[in-house]
């Protein structure tokens, strides 16, 4: 606003997005500021994106030379669209599920997705949220495209995502020496699973909720980790030092779920099949402290341990003793929940991490992202 003495201030213009790939993140929290292009055999996905095909492909390339897009976003299919799984996964989320006319495009769109290595010179990223911590070769090409490639579940030693694909075992002196891998591992950065605003929304809702219990869990146990699978013998030990426990036999309506969440001064949330999880986050936001399972991951913008949540180490037999302290101190409890949920709003929602990647990659501040 000019107020007369000095020039007018002009806020740029927002930066607009293009998203192409398996999965989304600025399509759910910046969708006003997103072009989105879906590659995926998950029909069920989809969510309205159109399927990448050769005729959007090539006008996403002179949309990116006419300066279109200050930020390119591309996330890897589980699968390159040539293998045999991402084919027959087509026909399942396809054909088998009534969505016949998808057909086509599930199984295309993967295959131009490897065309993206024709990409003209922009400013880009890659992110992976997936629940594994290696990184397949057909999302090598990306590590030599973007400027950085985000990965969810990075282990604390970054070369292992190489394991079974780069090498054939654990990557050794010889190999992590090499200019070209030493290149392509320093684009490997952390990043958040990302909370949708929806879930966010009904987790803090809950968050009123007076306290009713001790500790709180809900999650899959079968065909999960071993981390998951030792959780009822960690129950049966809170149980019988007198620990209230909350612990439904089947899965929870969201609402109830969060309800329960809020209910309980904290939410025991172990590693599943990738160690970041929902649950770290919903718990925070409903105003228990969440505990979890050691981190096996480098963790991006994390909880702070001892301050925000708490952890408990699988192979050490301390889950009462810590559980048992935290609880001794209910003002310290409640102040560790307030921290933590103030944390996970500014940091974890989707479109918060959306707002910060903005700012790293383009030059954009955090009260300019934040007002758009």
């Amino acid at each position: 606003m000019n107020t007369g003495t000095g020039p007018a201030i002009v806020n740029p213009p927002a930066v607009r997005i293009l998203e192409i790939g398996e999965t989304g993140l600025f399509h759910w929290g910046l969708p006003d500021r997103t072009d989105a292009l879906y590659a995926s055999y998950r029909a069920d996905l989809r969510s309205a994106r159109p399927y990448l095909g050769l005729r959007n492909l090539l006008k996403a390339f002179r949309d990116i030379r006419a300066g279109r897009y200050g930020l390119v976003v591309l996330h890897p299919p589980l699968y390159p669209g040539w293998h045999w799984r991402s084919f027959l996964a087509a026909l399942k989320f396809t054909i088998l599920k009534g969505r016949p006319l998808d057909l086509y495009g599930a199984c295309t769109s993967p295959i131009y997705f490897a065309l993206l290595r024709l990409l003209p010179s922009c400013r880009s990223i890659a992110i992976d949220r997936s629940d594994s911590f290696g990184l397949p070769r057909h999302a090598f090409f990306l590590l030599d495209l973007v400027d950085t490639f985000y990965k969810r579940e990075l282990p604390y030693d970054h070369w292992k995502v190489f394991f079974g694909s780069a090498h054939r075992r654990l990557p050794g002196r010889t190999f992590r020496l090499k200019k070209r891998w030493l290149r392509r591992v320093a684009k490997l950065r952390p990043i958040g699973l990302g909370l949708p605003i929806r879930q966010a929304g009904q987790a803090e809702v809950a968050s009123t909720t007076e306290k009713a219990s001790d500790v709180f869990f809900a999650g899959t146990i079968s065909g999960n980790s071993s981390v998951r699978a030792a959780v009822p013998d960690l129950i049966d030990k809170l149980k019988a030092a007198g620990i209230s426990v909350d612990m439904p036999e089947g899965p929870l309506p969201v609402e109830e779920f969060m309800r329960r969440c809020a209910r309980a001064w904290i939410t025991l949330s172990p590693e599943g099949l990738g160690w970041d999880c929902y649950r770290h986050m919903e718990a925070a936001l409903a105003g228990s402290v969440p505990l979890v399972s050691a981190p096996t991951i480098d963790r991006y913008r994390p909880l702070i341990i001892g301050e925000q949540c708490l952890c408990y180490f699988p192979d050490e037999d301390r889950i009462v003793a810590i559980v048992a302290a935290a609880l001794a101190d209910k003002e310290r409890l409640k102040a560790m929940a307030l921290s933590a949920q103030e944390h996970v709003r500014k940091h974890h929602i989707e479109s918060a991490i959306c707002l910060d990647l903005l700012v790293r990659h383009c030059g954009e501040t955090a009260s300019a992202s934040s007002t758009v």
